[in-house]
Parts: structure tokens; sequence; C-alpha cells
């Protein structure tokens, strides 16, 4: 008993290892240890800042986790394994609660059972999509066959992908033509080196924003922040609508904790209703972040009554109510919202 507790770890400690293991991208660690530090702290009274932190912590590496579970079931996609893709997207959608998250799992889940006998990913309706913008025009794209040639597979894959962008981005990315499209798979594959090159190539002969803020998310990828931040500001210069490079950027001022530019910036994407609903759902998380409860349970309090937003909004209010010592407040949101949710 004396080594038990001698070697178990506080509260505090738990947390500062999950900040760790966050940083170093060892999201299912870092999730582990948030998860042990909100029990710690539970039974130990609580303090609803640092609960509200810690919940927040989990949602982000849940919602990495399931980002890491879409990129394998990309790469299942591209050698025709529809089988294995179908296994990473159902473990995606049961991490996931970052609404565009689920919704890219819930597309390509859709896309590659298409033409078989498999039931709809648990969770999805047909009103998922809060918004016209966010939902590919239709879903004609299937699994790339193996027996095709090489030129059709390869054109297969980059629609299977790409059909699940919001808005007119998926024609968007397929105007950019065939070698675009190939240097696209390769940046989604073993050789993300390779695609910037090219990428740089045709930045050469024209300003896209597209091909901006592919090119950032390679240098994302390879740990350089700063050209990240360069890139999808210059891409916002060109267009300043495209939805991934907005989000993206928000995503990065959030990561980069500085959460007031984050903020500033989804408020103008809402105002601006691009993607307003992922948008409510990213500024509450980013609110309760910074240790303002108040407001991130104020905006979960509006997005709960928008039908597309109701369990992820639901599910935060609860958390967060509960770590306010608001108990009754958050059990009538669970009864009201949740009961019945899958």
């Amino acid at each position: 008993m004396f080594f038990s507790r001698f070697f178990s770890k506080n509260s505090s400690q738990l947390r500062e290892r999950g900040d760790l293991h966050f940083k170093e991208e060892r999201f299912a660690e870092a999730r582990h240890f948030y998860m042990e530090a909100v029990e710690k702290m539970s039974s130990s009274g609580q303090n609803a800042e640092d609960i509200a932190y810690l919940h927040s912590m989990i949602s982000r590496s849940s919602n990495s986790l399931a980002e890491l579970n879409i990129i394998e079931a990309e790469a299942a996609i591209r050698s025709g394994d529809s089988h294995k893709a179908d296994d990473y997207l159902k473990l995606s959608l049961e991490l996931a609660d970052d609404v565009s998250i689920r919704e890219k799992a819930d597309d390509l889940y859709a896309m590659i059972n298409e033409s078989q006998s498999i039931p709809a990913a648990p969770g999805k309706s047909a009103g998922a999509h809060g918004c016209s913008s966010c939902s590919p025009s239709h879903h004609s794209a299937t699994a790339p066959d193996p027996t095709l040639p090489d030129h059709l597979q390869s054109h297969e894959q980059f629609q299977l992908l790409v059909n699940t962008l919001p808005g007119d981005l998926p024609r968007r990315y397929a105007e950019l033509g065939e070698k675009f499209a190939s240097a696209y798979l390769v940046a989604h594959s073993e050789d993300p080196g390779k695609a910037l090159e090219i990428f740089k190539e045709l930045m050469s002969h024209e300003e896209s924003d597209i091909l901006m803020y592919e090119t950032a998310l390679l240098h994302f990828r390879g740990g350089d922040q700063v050209k990240c931040e360069q890139f999808l500001k210059k891409a916002l210069t060109v267009n300043d609508t495209n939805p991934l490079c907005c989000l993206s950027l928000a995503q990065l001022y959030t990561e980069t904790e500085r959460f007031d530019d984050a903020i500033s910036l989804l408020n103008l994407m809402s105002e601006r209703q691009i993607l307003a609903e992922q948008c409510l759902i990213m500024l509450a998380d980013v609110h309760a972040i910074k240790g303002d409860t108040r407001n991130a349970i104020d905006i979960l309090s509006r997005a709960i009554e928008i039908p597309a937003l109701k369990k992820p909004s639901a599910e935060r209010l609860v958390r967060l109510l509960a770590a306010e010592g608001r108990d009754d407040e958050a059990s009538f949101v669970a009864k009201t919202y949740l009961k019945g949710c899958c």
C-alpha cells in the first residue's frame, strides 16, 4: 500500500504528463493521462477551470487520434483495401466529437460502402451536414478497383479523397489538372517532399489558394509551423473565403496558444457564414481551453439548438456544467439532449 501511494501521481503531475505527450503528438498516451487526471480531480474536489481544461484536452486528443485514423483509412483506400478503411473510419467516428472530422469520416465511409451491402456508419443521419456548403454535391465515387489501369486507379483515388471537401472545392481541386492530382496523392502517401516540389513548381505558374493551402499542410507535417502559417495567410490573400484555409489557421492559432487570434478569426468566419456551425463548436472549445468557461457555456447553449450540433454541444455542455458544480443543469441537459443519442 505504501509503494502504491508513493508511486501514484497527483492530478497536476498527470496533467503535465498529458501536456508533454500531446506536444510530442503521442495522442493516445496524452488522452490516457488527461482522463486519469480528471478521475483524480473529481475524487479530491473539483476545480472547475482545471477540469474544463482537461476535458478540452481529452477532446483535442480524441480528435487528433480520429484524424490519424482517417489518414490510415485514406491510405487503405489508395491500396484498395476498403474493409481496412472501414475499420479505421469506425474507430475515427468513435473518437471524434469535432463536427468537421466526423463529417469527413462519415463521407468517406459512405463512399467506400456505397457499392457494398455494408450498413451505414454508426451515428450517420441524413441531416448530419448542417449546411449545404459543407456537403459534397453527390457521392458518386467508389473504392478504387485494383483491376483498373494505373491512371484510372489514381483518378478514382483522387476523386474519392477530394469529394469530401466542402462547397465547390471538389470541382476546384479537379480543375487544377492531372499533375496536381498526382502530387496530391503523393502528398497523402509516402513522399511529401516530392509533392512539395511539384506544388512549388505549379505555384510558379499561377497563384492558387489551393496550392498554397496544400503546401502549408506539408510544412506543418514537416514540423515547420512558421512556414505553414505564412502559406495559409498568403492563401487567404488570394481567396479569403477558402473554408479550409480559414479553419486551419484558426486551428494553428489554437495549437500555438494564440487563443485571442483564434477567437477573432472564428468570429469573423461565423459572421461570414464560413463553416459557421463548425466555428461555433470550435469557439466553445477555444474558450474552454483558455479557461473562459462562462463564454464556452453561452456558446454551447446556443449551438445545442442547431440539430447538427445537438450531440457535440450537449456533451461539452454537460462536462462544463458539471465542472462548475452545476449538477442539476448538467443532468437536465443530458436527459433532454442526449437521451437516445447514439
